[in-house]
Order: C-alpha cells, then sequence, then structure tokens
C-alpha cells in the first residue's frame, strides 16, 4: 500500500471568523439565523476518514420548513463543489455500524447561546412522497450528518452549503453558508 505524506498530515476544520454566525469556542461549531431558521453546523474532527459535519435545522417559524440533506454541498477554496457521500459510501468509509456523535461540550454550548433549542424535539420523520425530502415542523428540530470526500488534507479554506431550505407556506427559499479553515499539523 502506498501512503502520500498528505495523508499523514492530521488535520482540524475550525470555524473561520463570520460576522453574521456565532461561534461556539469548545467544540468550533457554528450557528446561524435567518427567516425563522437556525442552523448550526458542527465539525466532528474525531472522524478521520472523510471531512465529517453534524448539522442541527431548528424551525422557529410558523409554517412548514423543508430541506434536502442530498442538496447540502462543501466548497473548496478553488471553488470546486462536492457533495455528501451517498449511503454505500459512507458504509465503505466509515463501516456499517458507525454512529458520529457531536462533541460532548456541544450541548452545554448550545444551552448556554440558546437554552430553548436544546428542549426541542425532533419530531419523527413523516413518509412522503419525494423519499430525499425532508419536513420539519414549527418549533422542531432535524438532526443530521454530513460526509465528504477527505478535501481538508488538500484545502486550507471550506464552505459548507446548506441550500434553500424551503418555507413551505410562504414559499421562501433560505440558503446558509458555513465558512471553516483547515488547520493542518
Amino acid at each position: 500500500m502506498i501512503i502520500g505524506c498528505a495523508s499523514l498530515r492530521t488535520t482540524k476544520i475550525i470555524p473561520a471568523i463570520d460576522q453574521d454566525a456565532t461561534i461556539f469556542p469548545k467544540t468550533g461549531a457554528v450557528a446561524s439565523t435567518k427567516n425563522g431558521i437556525v442552523v448550526l453546523a458542527v465539525p466532528l474532527n474525531d472522524v478521520k476518514e472523510v471531512d465529517a459535519l453534524g448539522v442541527i435545522v431548528v424551525n422557529e417559524t410558523s409554517n412548514w420548513v423543508s430541506f434536502y440533506k442530498n442538496k447540502c454541498v462543501l466548497l473548496d477554496q478553488n471553488g470546486s463543489t462536492f457533495n455528501p457521500l451517498s449511503k454505500s459510501e459512507e458504509n465503505f468509509h466509515l463501516g456499517k455500524n458507525f454512529k458520529p456523535q457531536l462533541p460532548p461540550e456541544f450541548k452545554m454550548e448550545l444551552f448556554s447561546w440558546r437554552h430553548g433549542i436544546v428542549g426541542q424535539g425532533s419530531i419523527p420523520a413523516m413518509p412522503l412522497e419525494d423519499l430525499h425530502k425532508t419536513l420539519v415542523m414549527p418549533g422542531s428540530k432535524r438532526q443530521f450528518f454530513l460526509y465528504f470526500k477527505k478535501r481538508s488534507v488538500q484545502s486550507s479554506r471550506l464552505t459548507l452549503i446548506i441550500p434553500n431550505i424551503y418555507n413551505e407556506v410562504s414559499d421562501e427559499k433560505t440558503t446558509f453558508a458555513f465558512k471553516f479553515e483547515v488547520q493542518k499539523g
């Protein structure tokens, strides 16, 4: 097996300074609020095989909102876009029984920032005609994980795009972008 020098480097994804976002200092989570929707992105630096992020979408509107997890993308500093891994690719890189977890300090940081979000429940998904679409009821949240082929070994900056969170009543679409820097050690 041939191992390149780049694969031996350890990397850590950390949030970039952004005046429109709140950064959690211990976990490196980034939170942003637009149009009654809160989205948080948490780098999972303990997952070494792929670039992994935990994402939470909180619906604080009075309407249903929806999004497509598979439409999220990761951009590198050259503007190249990368889609999340498919389920079979996830199983290949992480193993079939891999269970992702947010950093243990995250819940406390979230509680300190906006304690109401911690108590909000995640309503089980309802069967939909569109299997890729995720609905989030008013006053509820949805947590999911995104995995991308390892870009952090080649990139110094990454941007996670959560596009077109759709308000099912007002037809408004809201997109979130979270900027991260890569520390190499």
